[in-house]
């Protein structure tokens, strides 16, 4: 059951995504001014100035993603999402396949909030959901290879994420230019 101490806006519920519904992750609208991203070099964050407008989600995300989260959800990972009606606002997501040395990290696949929700701890809540899901699976820590803005690396670090030691090789291919991130777990 998900911790109370956010109150979630009028008429929104905190509920599990059917398989369905996958889809609506595409729906929720990221929109954001970034103006500056980091470069990890040597171990080291370096960050750059930019000018980004960014309007929805990058060309071929969905293609790219998708198929990742069909997988993921046919292996047992958790999706909850924050409905307003049937409109998606929010949604986290946590893979149940077993990473790190020891296989006891879980990927932080998916967090974003709508533009309307952002700054009202909407993110802060959603991430604690899935660390709780991630200690109930057993991790001892939850990974997440994260867009290089700094606004989303610096939430991340702000909670608790690291720079990830070594980057898990499938998850680097994937993205190589993202930051890869961990957070442990009490």
């Amino acid at each position: 059951m998900p911790d109370s101490s956010l109150s979630l806006p009028d008429g929104c519920t905190f509920r599990p995504l059917q398989e369905s519904e996958l889809n609506l992750l595409w729906s929720i609208d990221r929109s954001e001014r970034i103006d500056g991203l980091y470069e990890l070099r040597n171990g080291v964050l370096h960050k750059q100035a930019a000018d980004i407008d960014l309007r929805g989600w990058p060309e071929g995300d969905p293609e790219k993603y998708h198929p990742e989260h069909e997988d993921a959800f046919h292996r047992g990972a958790w999706f909850m999402g924050v409905f307003k009606g049937k409109t998606l606002l929010a949604a986290v997501g946590l893979d149940s396949l077993p990473l790190g040395p020891q296989g006891d990290w879980r990927q932080l696949f998916f967090l974003h909030v709508s533009q309307s929700l952002r700054g009202q701890g909407m993110g802060v809540w959603l991430l604690d959901q899935a660390k709780k899901q991630a200690v109930e699976w057993g991790a001892k820590a939850v990974y997440a290879s994260a867009t290089p803005s700094v606004n989303t690396v610096d939430f991340y670090r702000a909670h608790g994420f690291e720079i990830a030691p070594e980057p898990d090789a499938r998850l680097f291919e994937l993205d190589p230019e993202d930051i890869h991130l961990l957070c442990g777990l009490e």
